[in-house]
């Protein structure tokens, strides 16, 4: 019998991710990127349910390689914009409950294992210009290549998704997200080893260990105007004015109301290029990562492999809706009037808040 094939279109942590698990499978893999080098980008934080869906699908293996790049995340402080600190939260319970709890990483070391994990080559600059049904795709130079399986790992302004909408639907991308982030050494004002969140009258800027020497952070704020931490308690204005031109960079987010079917024939779609999510509950890198080990497992034991496309579809969209909304509920909630919001989070019991804040990140249940 030969070796069952996949092409995946993008190399960001979702395509990757299933690379790597489906190499483990006896898949033969080809991953296509269509920038001719790798994009690092800054940080990221990858919850237990990501991590639960590696470990599923991925191994032990894979899952232990990806610790060993990550910064753990023990607790989280949220600070208002009328008075200091109006809430805390402690994530150990994660690490007791699930055996982890959140974790930090930097996009490149992130990027450097599932790269090492994948155990395939990843063709940079291979332009997919179209993805056919039938399992064929075409680069712009001409050149066509088959596989049983495509998946559009491609992002939110998926080339492969493009391909499969029905005429007239909606491709529009929606709640426009800007903010400035950075790495900068550790030092300075900023001590602690959890997560803080400064909810400011114009934003909010988020504090995050990535290793004991660096600190990832964001502002939000027009990306037309450089950050200056003015309008920020002094930690933030540190933090901003410490780290180098390099180390800093303009971001921008979208989201888009999920679709049920997001695939057709032996195509389907992943991550951002199924349904990106805004940022503000930690949790688009965490999506795409679970959608490969979901559709990692209903590739493993399927004998109809368009079938298992479909069954993997139907299996997420639920729970991908669901982070849709929490992550609008949560911007909806960062942009209440500072009074009405610092008095909220600062009355709320901390059993409640916590759950608030962590229950997008519980596992999936078993899966496989």
């Amino acid at each position: 019998m030969s070796r069952r094939s996949a092409i995946i279109v993008g190399s960001g942590v979702g395509g990757l991710t299933l690379a790597g698990m489906l190499t483990r499978q006896d898949w033969d893999v080809t991953v296509l990127e269509r920038s001719a080098e790798r994009r690092d980008g800054l940080a990221i934080t990858i919850w237990p349910n990501a991590l639960r869906a590696v470990r599923l699908s991925g191994g032990d293996d894979m899952y232990e390689a990806l610790l060993k790049v990550c910064q753990p995340i023990g607790s989280a402080r949220m600070f208002g914009a009328t008075k200091g600190q109006i809430a805390s939260i402690d994530l150990r319970f994660l690490q007791d409950t699930y055996g982890v709890t959140g974790q930090g990483v930097t996009r490149a070391e992130l990027l450097d294992t599932l790269i090492a994990q994948a155990g395939t080559d990843i063709r940079f600059g291979a332009d997919v210009i179209r993805a056919d049904t039938d399992g064929t795709v075409t680069l712009a130079d001409g050149e066509v290549l088959r596989a049983d399986v495509v998946v559009g790992a491609d992002g939110v302004g998926s080339t492969v998704r493009r391909g499969l909408l029905p005429p007239g639907q909606d491709d529009r991308r929606e709640n426009p997200l800007e903010s400035w982030q950075g790495v900068v050494d550790r030092g300075g004002s900023w001590t602690y080893e959890g997560t803080d969140f400064h909810f400011g009258r114009k934003g909010t800027c988020g504090i995050m260990p990535l290793t004991r020497d660096r600190v990832y952070w964001f502002v939000d704020g027009s990306i037309n105007e450089p950050p200056t931490g003015d309008g920020w308690p002094e930690v933030v204005r540190d933090l901003v004015a410490r780290t180098p031109n390099k180390q800093l960079f303009p971001g921008q987010a979208w989201d888009r109301r999920p679709v049920r079917n997001w695939g057709r024939g032996r195509v389907t779609l992943l991550g951002d290029a199924a349904h990106p999510i805004l940022p503000t509950i930690g949790q688009g890198a965490c999506m795409a990562m679970e959608d490969a080990g979901v559709l990692a497992a209903r590739l493993a034991r399927a004998d109809d492999l368009v079938a298992a496309l479909r069954t993997y579809e139907d299996d997420r969209y639920p729970r991908v809706l669901k982070h849709f909304e929490r992550a609008r509920g949560m911007l909806r909630m960062r942009s209440l009037p500072a009074p009405v919001r610092d008095r909220m989070m600062g009355g709320m019991p901390r059993a409640l808040l916590t759950r608030l804040f962590t229950r997008s990140t519980l596992p999936l249940p078993e899966f496989r």
